[in-house]
């Protein structure tokens, strides 16, 4: 039986309009004694599971490692078409809320996209065909929880060896999604949750993702915490930094550090193709704000002093002050919902990328070669007139840079620190 301990407060001071927390608080932890027994716990785990799950992490390893000895040998040889990190896939377009600053790196909102996704034996498909050239997948959407696919995707990626396994959610229909019979193993598979929060204010968050009952989210972020006591899994929280939320980004920092378990993954809003002094490619006036540089460098002190926040040091460092960088797309593919990859990158500014479609191909190396005859991923991050023409400011994209950094400089890069980030760490502090 899950024993809750009160919510306690150090760094975070609840103001006017933000939640009642002992309410919320309450209604999680009773969502969470009713789903306990409905679930597959850590504790149910037969010897053979245990056994599967370490093997299942040994060869994620074993594919990162083999990965990198191709990626540097196709560096080498001048061939920037790499095996990926991960794939995100985003899984379809609709979505149950209208967040003001989400859309899919072409300017258009996921929300009003027509869903033409794939059927059920080609997803499985595409699942075994993506495991051919990395070891992870992101589930996304539009809102993947939507998907009633997704938990039979997640167990499948699960026994296909994938590791780390990820998805990112609002988490607005998980109390209701995990009360289902078909949702028993999805917290067991899942590697890393990260649930969207961009404030605490409630009337701002309603404003935000225009929807009424934004309380839920809190509701079910503090449910996955509780659950966490049963099945491992990394709970993270995702918020968005733009011009009107960089106070209540530092307050959802806040929170997620006196909570304790939970992580936090700043995401500074991206003004991709906005030309202005200083960046080719990206709107810089709000990093020179004075709250902005406040907000990055408390995030960067927590970040040394030991607190769960996503990104190395150096990433971090690189992503709040909007560093300049080297990406190297291909080593982080969109998976559109009807299968098509966009090459070499999603949203270019300069040109157009090319579409294929990657169950045309046995493995991801065949359609990565492909891919390169129509359109050359050698150097195409830059402001040149056939490069992407942009500089996104992503986790992801940050990501690439340091694998950049790795493929040029591998002994003295730091490789262990980041994969630990990057999800082979256990998933509690």
């Amino acid at each position: 039986m899950i024993e809750p301990q009160p919510l306690s407060f150090n760094y975070y001071q609840p103001k006017p309009g933000h939640p009642d927390w002992k309410t919320l608080h309450a209604e999680a932890v009773a969502l969470a004694r009713e789903i306990e027994p409905l679930i597959h716990k850590d504790a149910d785990d037969s010897w053979t599971d245990r056994v599967a799950d370490r093997t299942r992490k040994a060869r994620s390893l074993l594919t990162v490692a083999n990965n990198y000895r191709i990626n540097r040998s196709r560096f080498k040889a001048g061939n920037h078409a790499l095996r990926p990190l991960y794939f995100i896939w985003t899984l379809l377009y609709k979505c149950n809320f209208r967040c003001t600053y989400c859309d899919d790196h072409r300017g258009n909102a996921y929300y009003n996209l027509e869903d033409e996704h794939l059927g059920f034996a080609d997803r499985v498909k595409a699942l075994k065909t993506m495991r051919t050239g990395t070891s992870a997948v992101y589930f996304c959407g539009g809102e993947p929880t939507l998907d009633p696919d997704l938990p039979v995707f997640t167990d499948i990626a699960f026994r296909l060896g994938y590791h780390p396994l990820m998805i990112n959610t609002n988490g607005f229909v998980l109390d209701h999604a995990l009360k289902r019979p078909e949702w028993r193993n999805w917290l067991r598979s899942m590697d890393i949750i990260i649930v969207s929060l961009d404030g605490l204010n409630l009337e701002r968050l309603r404003e935000l993702w225009g929807v009424k009952k934004v309380e839920q989210v809190l509701v079910n972020l503090l449910m996955l915490r509780e659950l966490r006591k049963v099945v491992d899994f990394k709970l993270i929280v995702n918020a968005v930094i733009g011009e009107n939320t960089v106070e209540e980004a530092g307050k959802v920092l806040d929170f997620a550090n006196d909570l304790g378990e939970v992580w936090f993954a700043p995401v500074p809003i991206n003004y991709h193709g906005e030309k202005s002094e200083g960046g080719f490619a990206f709107k810089r006036d709000m990093i020179s704000r004075p709250d902005y540089q406040a907000l990055a460098g408390k995030i960067l002190a927590r970040k040394k002093a030991g607190e769960l926040i996503i990104g190395s040091s150096h990433i971090l460092d690189m992503l709040l002050k909007v560093s300049d960088y080297h990406c190297l797309p291909t080593l982080r593919p969109h998976v559109d919902p009807d299968g098509r990859i966009a090459w070499p990158c999603r949203g270019p500014k300069h040109v157009e990328p090319a579409y294929l479609k990657l169950l045309d191909y046995k493995n991801v190396d065949e359609c990565w070669q492909a891919a390169n005859q129509l359109k050359t991923a050698n150097n195409f991050h830059g402001p040149g007139p056939d490069q992407c023409g942009d500089m996104c400011a992503w986790m992801q994209n940050y990501t690439t840079a340091r694998y950049y950094e790795f493929l040029t400089n591998p002994l003295g890069a730091g490789v262990w620190s980041e994969l630990k980030e990057f999800g082979f760490q256990n998933a509690k502090k």
